[in-house]
């Protein structure tokens, strides 16, 4: 990863008055590995669809589908039948001999294997399948379904599946990201058959899913149609398409003004519900809504008929004088805590990461109470437990940037997805409730977890975690390790960095690589032994103060590296009049020394080291000093 500047020369910050380190004894160190990119990565590049700047090359190219689902569930029974016309377009340059596609629900079958405990199901239940109108042969194996087709598909060109198919929606609590509460609420993700993805390194990427690690998915336009019982709320990911056919005149006039509103419109409400009016009626007693969705990855249903209903709008984008808004709404039953409130937390969520990282695509965004404990993300929806949302909520709204947007392989490398949603949404979280945005809790708990032996690699598959390992290489690491390299490279040059990453990358598939590229170029820096050490390996930080000797005219500070991994160290000193000195130990130091001696001018009443709390120091006991109180 070759750049202007090797990361061993960065230099933070050095006081203009203090002096380089002495030269403290030589000693041979480990050194990080280097990356070393995946042979089809590395084709990639030479075929010119991915570059070492991190952008996606001139050649770049994304397969898509176009996605017609029509459904109708029972509540009573919990049975869910389907029909799904799916269309793949071939836009890689080469033919495809065979289809992949995933069906997820085969999870709950009982001999599936699995990383979650479930209640077993039928699972998916295959129907026909037909290719330009003739049925085939179709055997699934575990979550995955491989159409070999009757000619190859030329590049440029087009090929239409039908799959008629059913499944009984498993009880809340009985499978991972979806159920339904007796007959009341229902949520559906992967319920439906999707491709999975082929891409321009490895071709098709289908892992069988396990339940662990999440999803890889393609981008594509939906066509939904849902057939309930009247008096259910339907949202979905897309527009609804036929307002005027399912809700009814005073819904339709709230669903307007809150286009407009800065205040939160209740949609149906508590009288709505107890009056029966939350829907039209019809006198088959069932109602079909359609919804669209343009370029996203999947699509969810949430089907309820105890929901009150709220909704307003999100500024995304002001450019030019004008504004680009989004609607924003929240559905949840009575009684629930703080989710009166969940429209102002989506409306900040999506409002604030617009103006961070990139604006919000998507023409709305919706925010689900129940079903599952925690929450879960799917493009312009999500489903979130608990009676106090708005972190879950902030969470899983982060979630429409990193997967939704920035389409990563959450299987191979969760840390991409979970680890990025979980920096950003706690700084999200932090200006919500109006506290300074910083990242000092993730770093601390990150190097508490490691000080205890916790630490583990993120570099891994999903599904290759035990126990609680899963949770902090994804999640909590990753977004301590972000952290500290914002501290290492500055705030502009990282916000910088994850802007371009995001523009260059939207609506495409980002490898870990792009993004080491990317902010590599970006910070003019080769962090290539940064990402080594800290998503490769296990290795821990600890600088400690090993001695500080304090004159009339000088202060001498002997900081030793007592880890494996190597960081730059900040330094600083108070002095008696109160004014305050840093200096910097810079990486080519520790690269052959364990210890290093700073000199200041003054006479220090205390030192710290990384005053900033930007590093993930396994133990901050050591990294204080106090000068010893005189008797007088």
């Amino acid at each position: 990863m070759p750049h202007a500047r090797p990361f061993s020369s960065l230099l933070l910050l050095v006081a203009a008055a203090s002096s380089l380190p002495c030269q403290d004894p030589v000693v041979a160190r480990v050194q990080p590995y280097p990356i070393d990119l995946p042979p089809e990565f590395e084709a990639a590049i030479a075929e010119g669809t991915r570059t070492r700047t991190g952008k996606p090359g001139e050649k770049y190219w994304t397969n898509r589908a176009d996605y017609d689902l029509a459904i109708e569930l029972d509540p009573v029974t919990a049975r869910l039948t389907g029909k799904a016309k799916l269309t793949y377009h071939n836009r890689a340059p080469h033919e495809q001999k065979q289809l992949v596609l995933h069906l997820y629900q085969n999870l709950m079958k009982p001999d599936a294997e699995r990383t979650r405990t479930v209640v077993p199901t039928d699972g998916f239940e295959l129907g026909e399948v037909r290719i330009g109108g003739k049925v085939v042969r179709a055997r699934p194996r575990d979550t995955r379904l491989t159409l070999n087709l009757p000619e190859p598909l030329p590049s440029g060109q087009s090929l239409t599946i039908e799959i008629d198919y059913a499944f009984t929606v498993p009880v809340a609590g009985t499978a991972p990201r979806m159920g339904h509460e007796n007959q009341d609420v229902y949520y559906l993700g992967y319920w439906y058959p999707q491709f999975a993805v082929h891409d321009d390194v490895n071709g098709w990427v289908a892992d069988r899913h396990r339940g662990n690690g999440e999803f890889y998915m393609g981008y594509g336009d939906y066509q939904i149609a849902i057939t309930v019982p009247q008096g259910y709320v339907v949202r979905a990911t897309g527009d609804l398409q036929n307002a005027s056919e399912v809700l009814t005149e005073k819904a339709i006039a709230a669903l307007q003004q809150a286009k407009t509103s800065t205040d939160v419109v209740h949609v149906v409400d508590a009288d709505d519900l107890e009056k029966g009016t939350q829907t039209r009626t019809h006198e088959s007693g069932k109602l079909t809504w359609r919804f669209h969705a343009k370029d996203v990855r999947d699509a969810a249903v949430s089907i309820g008929r105890t929901y009150l209903w709220d909704a307003t709008h999100a500024v995304v984008e002001r450019k030019d004088g004008n504004e680009r808004t989004c609607e924003i709404h929240a559905v949840y039953e009575k009684n629930s805590g703080d989710w009166v409130r969940a429209a102002e937390y989506a409306r900040k969520t999506i409002e604030w990461m617009s103006e961070q990282v990139y604006p919000y695509p998507w023409p709305h965004m919706t925010a689900c109470e129940g079903i599952i404990g925690g929450g879960m993300e799917y493009p312009m929806m999500t489903i979130c437990g608990g009676r106090r949302p708005q972190g879950v909520i902030t969470h899983e709204l982060t979630h429409m940037w990193f997967p939704m947007l920035l389409g990563s392989n959450e299987k191979r490398y969760a840390w991409q997805d979970e680890g990025f949603t979980s920096y950003w949404s706690s700084l999200c979280s932090a200006s919500i409730a109006g506290r300074r945005a910083g990242s000092r809790g993730d770093v601390m708990s990150a190097a508490s977890q490691i000080a205890s032996g916790g630490d583990v690699v993120s570099m891994r598959h999903g599904d290759g975690y035990v126990d609680d390992d899963f949770g902090f290489a994804s999640y909590g690491k990753p977004a301590a390790v972000l952290a500290q390299l914002r501290g290492l490279i500055g705030d502009e040059k990282f916000v910088t960095g994850f802007r371009r990453y995001a523009a260059d990358w939207a609506f495409k598939h980002p490898y870990p690589y792009d993004f080491f590229f990317t902010m590599s170029d970006v910070a003019m820096v080769d962090l290539e032994s940064y990402f080594r050490t800290w998503l490769f390996e296990t290795w821990a930080l600890d600088h400690a103060i090993a001695d500080v000797t304090v004159s009339d005219s000088e202060t001498a500070v002997q900081v030793s590296d007592r880890g494996r991994a190597q960081h730059p160290c900040i330094v600083e000193a108070t002095f008696e009049d109160g004014s305050k000195m840093r200096a910097s130990i810079d990486m080519a130091h520790w690269e052959n020394h364990r210890s290093a001696t700073l000199k200041m001018p003054g006479k220090a009443t205390s030192v710290v080291l990384d005053p900033d709390v930007n590093t993930i120091d396994v133990d901050r006991d050591n990294n204080s000093w106090k000068a010893p109180k005189v008797e007088k």
